[in-house]
């Protein structure tokens, strides 16, 4: 491409490998001009390229691309539901694979059987999940649940209750809320770094009922199970909301030749990305670009890049 091009990868460190991988390979493979720039834009994730707030800069074109993380996020986005005021114009590249759910989970000597009845009872919980802002996806969909339930994190510590705070899933903080009992109940994501040890220190996981995931999925986030293939400690299978996916998106009137070349980039560095599957295996140019258990494909494609999908045979 002769004309000079200037864009920006967003990114949160969590997926900062895989931006790094995909801005490199778009920079090799995108034939632009010598005095063309692409940038990657590192944050945590209660920055404002974190969370909920990403999808807002692209739409309104401060950035090119970024991540969405779970996969509802940018359907919610898309929609216009829950913190947005507005459908945004959104187009996906892919989706890289992240197999997540979201669970709550209870000490079994509690004697709590379901969400209901922490309402019901006005159950003094010590409750450990994350820490973060107003624009962090985990804290708003959990709290979304809850007032499915009619209660908060306010109402639990207005019973007595107790909110314990750990910065991510796998923070030895959480491991320590777990294992030394100082933590009742845990509301999260990123059940693969906690969910063994929750279950082996005497917990359970409630299920999420029907017309409350129905509620959440209006918000973009589909239901799921968690199986014993998942977690062969758990006791039966438990119906909650699906956490997965980092959607990789742009603006809706993106260039089509760039995101041509975007979704050709991909192509070439996909098999240095490691999915984020329940295995460890490589991610499939098929599962990117069409959507899988490791996270759904949850707005369309943007026209360049299903061209590039449909000319390799990938659709």
């Amino acid at each position: 491409m002769s004309r000079p091009v200037e864009l920006t990868i967003a990114t949160t460190s969590r997926r900062a490998d895989i931006a790094a991988q995909v801005a490199m390979s778009f920079y090799r493979t995108a034939a632009l001009s010598t005095t063309s720039q692409v940038t990657l834009a590192m944050g945590y994730r209660d920055s404002k390229l974190g969370g909920t707030a990403v999808p807002t800069l692209v739409d309104r074109k401060k950035v090119a691309f970024g991540f969405a993380n779970p996969a509802g996020l940018a359907r919610m986005a898309l929609l216009g539901v829950g913190p947005y005021k507005k459908k945004l114009a959104l187009s996906a590249i892919g989706v890289f694979p992240s197999w997540d759910r979201l669970v709550f989970a209870v000490r079994k000597d509690s004697g709590i059987r379901s969400l209901d009845e922490i309402k019901e009872k006005k159950v003094p919980l010590v409750v450990s999940t994350r820490s973060g802002t107003r624009f962090h996806t985990t804290l708003y969909v959990i709290d979304q649940v809850l007032r499915a339930y009619g209660f908060s994190f306010a109402d639990i510590e207005k019973w007595g209750g107790k909110i314990l705070r750990a910065n991510s899933p796998s923070d030895p903080a959480r491991a320590d809320h777990i294992r030394s009992g100082k933590a009742l109940a845990v509301f999260d994501e990123g059940i693969k770094s906690w969910g063994d040890t929750a279950l082996e220190s005497g917990m359970k996981f409630l299920p999420v009922r029907d017309d409350v995931r129905k509620r959440i999925q209006r918000l973009g986030f589909v239901g799921a199970p968690l199986t014993r293939a998942a977690f062969p400690g758990l006791e039966e299978e438990i119906p909650t909301v699906d956490f997965s996916g980092w959607v990789f998106f742009c603006h809706r009137d993106f260039s089509p030749p760039l995101a041509y070349r975007m979704a050709l980039a991909i192509d070439r560095c996909h098999e240095r990305i490691e999915a984020d599957h329940l295995g460890r295996t490589t991610m499939t140019m098929q599962e990117f670009c069409r959507g899988g258990e490791g996270g759904a494909l949850t707005i369309p494609l943007h026209p360049g890049a299903k061209k590039y999908y449909r000319e390799k045979g990938y659709l």
